[in-house]
């Protein structure tokens, strides 16, 4: 029974409260400084925790030890990023000794190596023996099967194993003490035993591995300090792991936290702006850049939603992986910022992963494979070819206009050739991926990729191909004025052709409302559709923002954000829901809908209202300034999804467009 309900919890969805790593090595950590999430060699994929706990052997007065493990509530903790770096420090002072640990937790930006670097304070009035300990669980590649472990002993250092994935664990600056290797769950599982400070040896383990390690670092007299660094070391093969150990150890870990402490403060100073409001909103545009790096994949340019937290789909369809729609608004916040070369690696990876038909899967693995789907969304398609363009109009980069020709012709070609006779793109999933539809935003998405295409053709001398893209996108925007703008409830609606369930279809008709049936592409059963979802959502500001459909201050587009607002703005706490009958995790407000309703305030030149808005959704961040997707609609605060890379993207994009610096802006008024 213990071991079924351990692997149930760890099955349940949890968000992260701090996230480090170096954009290929990604690790999710507690408020207490446990890492309970390793992904490596992708930032979604595999994860291989398990569990990982440091802790110290201390001794009582009467000669007993035991061990004092970080990771339990048995330490009185605080947490911070040290400034403008993804170096994550959390403090413990022992409730029962005078005893305080700095644990600085890093990964190499130049290495897939985890820091983890500790000063040990003895604030009491009586010296004490200490031992540094860790007990390691790994579940490579997201399993416990076909796995070993074995201590090295030319090194003092553990090696896990499965396949290709080897994970290898050392310390550095005092004598190894002891080990143990056994499996998990069974009399040679060394965490009892590690426990009470007593390992007792076992150099090798197969299947379920587990495994622990200590050091013996000495007398420790009261009122001085000792540092201690431990380090993971992730590789292909066992030769690579050893030599990244070897170089790594060669090094003070002090050394090794200053370096990366100027890599970060470096990077980020090309996207730092000396205009801000405050120096809290400042902080908050640091940590969204900095965040938005560490869930970017390096070496591919994909860009995961967020850290994946609930793997099993027990309450969501997963984040961990990259959307194109998602990860373009993410890109147009890095150009925006001075980022290019990010950006332009994310369009080289949209390029590469097209469909041969011109359009985009819902969502990929970072490695540029196909994700679980629910269906293709139209929107992206559109999203991506308006980010090229976007790319393009800051960078003039004749190279990358060689290098995406073909993919954003073929995408083109794509949405126009998927318009339907009222002039508006085929049906499909919508932003939210709720509804099947011919959808507002939709529309608007692939407007904007065409009128994109069109101007990139006109730049390429291809004045023919242009003049059809531009046609198309001419007969889109007539739809959207023509079938998706309501006189009855004066605003735009969420769009039309709407596929149903049989009950909604047959409520539908009771009511007298539009309502047909057809055939499954298969010929086999009966698909019901109403021709109008009149509900309002949040997303139809994209008819301004980014993609131009309107001006910010065209009367119809006001009068359908008056209503937004008058309908879709939580009362209780603030921030803006996404769409009328949202019911997702309870219907709470979103930041990317907030900080969306705030650009386009930026765009009417209502600078209040759009710092007030903005001011709202940086209080919904938790203590380390990392966004969530949700706010509480009761209380306030995180709620849903944390950090949310879209969320941090439109913060970017908002804080730009307050300080009159966003180009978007310039480019939708065109």
């Amino acid at each position: 029974m213990a071991v079924k309900k351990i692997s149930s919890l760890k099955t349940q969805p949890e968000m992260p409260e701090a996230i480090v790593g170096n954009s290929k090595m990604l690790a999710s950590l507690r408020e207490n400084g446990e890492i309970f999430r390793l992904f490596w060699p992708q930032i979604d994929y595999g994860q291989h925790l398990g569990h990982f706990w440091p802790g110290i052997k201390l001794f009582l007065p009467e000669g007993q030890s035991f061990t004092k493990w970080f990771h339990l509530n048995i330490w009185q903790s605080s947490q911070r990023y040290l400034e403008n770096t993804n170096i994550l420090e959390t403090e413990m002072c022992s409730r029962t000794h005078y005893f305080k640990v700095v644990q600085q937790d890093f990964v190499l930006p130049d290495r897939d190596i985890l820091v983890r670097h500790y000063t040990l304070t003895n604030h009491g009035e009586r010296e004490e023996k200490l031992t540094f300990l860790v007990y390691c669980a790994f579940d490579l590649d997201e399993s416990t099967h076909y796995d070993g472990a074995y201590l090295d002993f030319c090194n003092h250092s553990l090696i896990f194993f499965r396949r290709n994935i080897y994970l290898a664990v050392a310390g550095s600056g005092y004598p190894l003490s002891g080990y143990q290797c056994g499996r998990r769950c069974t009399h040679s599982d060394p965490f009892q035993n590690a426990s009470r400070g007593a390992l007792r040896g076992g150099s090798d383990n197969i299947r379920q591995s587990a495994a622990s390690l200590d050091w013996d670092m000495g007398d420790l007299p009261p009122g001085e300090s000792k540092n201690f660094t431990l380090y993971l070391a992730a590789g292909a093969d066992r030769d690579k792991v050893i030599t990244l150990l070897a170089g790594a150890a060669s090094q003070d870990g002090l050394e090794l936290l200053e370096q990366t402490k100027q890599y970060w403060r470096g990077w980020l100073r090309k996207g730092t702006r000396a205009a801000g409001e405050n120096a809290g909103s400042e902080a908050a545009y640091g940590r969204s850049l900095l965040a938005m790096k560490l869930m970017s994949n390096k070496e591919t340019g994909a860009s995961i939603a967020a850290p994946e937290f609930d793997p099993y789909y027990l309450l969501c369809g997963g984040y961990g992986y990259c959307w194109p729609r998602d990860s373009v608004f993410i890109a147009a916040a890095f150009d925006e910022a001075g980022y290019h070369d990010i950006a332009a690696h994310f369009y080289k990876f949209a390029g590469a992963v097209q469909e041969k038909a011109g359009d985009w899967q819902q969502r990929y693995f970072t490695d540029g494979l196909a994700a679980p789907t629910w269906g293709k969304q139209i929107d992206q398609a559109g999203s991506v070819l308006w980010g090229y363009g976007h790319h393009y109009s800051l960078t003039r980069d004749n190279h990358f206009l060689e290098q995406t020709w073909s993919s954003l012709a073929a995408g083109a070609d794509y949405l126009a050739e998927n318009l339907e006779a009222n002039g508006l793109p085929s049906p499909s999933f919508d932003l939210w991926e709720d509804e099947h539809s011919q959808g507002t935003y939709s529309a608007a998405a692939v407007y904007g990729g065409l009128k994109a295409a069109s101007e990139i053709a006109i730049i390429k001398g291809e004045r023919e191909t242009a003049r059809r893209w531009h046609m198309a996108a001419a007969a889109v925007k007539e739809g959207i004025l023509k079938h998706q703008w309501s006189d009855r409830h004066h605003s735009f609606i969420r769009g039309i052709n709407r596929r149903v369930c049989q009950d909604s279809y047959h409520h539908a008709a009771h009511e007298g409302k539009f309502s047909y049936t057809q055939t499954d592409p298969a010929g086999l059963y009966p698909t019901y559709w109403v021709g109008e979802d009149e509900r309002l959502d949040a997303a139809l500001l994209g008819l301004a923002f980014p993609f131009g459909v309107l001006d910010a201050k065209d009367e119809k587009m006001q009068a359908t954000v008056r209503a937004i607002e008058e309908r879709l703005w939580n009362r209780d706490v603030g921030g803006l829901r996404r769409y009328e009958g949202d019911s997702y995790r309870g219907g709470n407000p979103w930041l990317v809908t907030t900080f969306w309703l705030a650009i386009y305030y930026c765009m009417r030149g209502d600078r209040h209202r759009a710092k007030t808005l903005y001011r709202w959704c940086l209080e919904q961040a938790n203590r380390h300034l990392l966004l969530p997707e949700q706010a509480d609609k009761n209380r306030g605060g995180p709620a849903w999804v944390m950090p949310l890379n879209w969320s941090h993207a439109m913060l970017v994009l908002a804080r730009l467009a307050l300080e009159d610096r966003l180009s978007i802006i310039s480019i939708a008024k065109t």
